[in-house]
């Protein structure tokens, strides 16, 4: 089993996909110019401690405004950023249901911007759940 295939399963849901946005923190409120954020429950998102002006998860990162659901997004970003060779346009096109334009800006948009999200990092920091857990201990008996 490949290492996008991997991730696809560890990221198979939007509420995982939330998960390694939360790292990157608002520096200033737009609004107001506070520099102080809570992180709320309801999808993931910061709201500014003085005006509670409510900030996505999303903001300021590659999959701010994807109109095309942030799960395909994240799926197309493992697939460019880990996949050797990448894909191209046309094959994300043609597997996540895009037309090529949407597809090709989206892949250029991530090259552009590689270093953004490190999964392995994220991945590396934080607590396994017990299928990550497995995922290693099948990946260490195979090798």
């Amino acid at each position: 089993m490949n290492s996008t295939k991997k991730l696809k399963k560890i990221f198979s849901r939007i509420e995982k996909c939330y998960l390694p946005l939360l790292n990157y923190e608002l520096e200033i409120c737009v609004k107001c110019g506070n520099k102080k954020f809570y992180t709320t429950i309801k999808n993931f998102e910061k709201s500014c401690t003085k005006c509670k002006t409510r900030y996505k998860t999303t903001h300021n990162t590659l999959f701010h405004n994807v109109r095309f659901g942030l799960l395909k997004a994240f799926h197309i970003y493992i697939d460019v950023v880990y996949e050797k060779p990448q894909p191209k346009a046309s094959e994300l096109a043609r597997s996540y249901n895009l037309t090529y334009k949407t597809a090709y800006n989206f892949k250029q948009k991530v090259t552009m911007d590689k270093g953004s999200i490190n999964l392995d990092v994220y991945l590396k920091k934080n607590r396994l759940s017990d299928e990550e857990k497995l995922f290693r201990f099948i990946e260490k008996n195979n090798s």
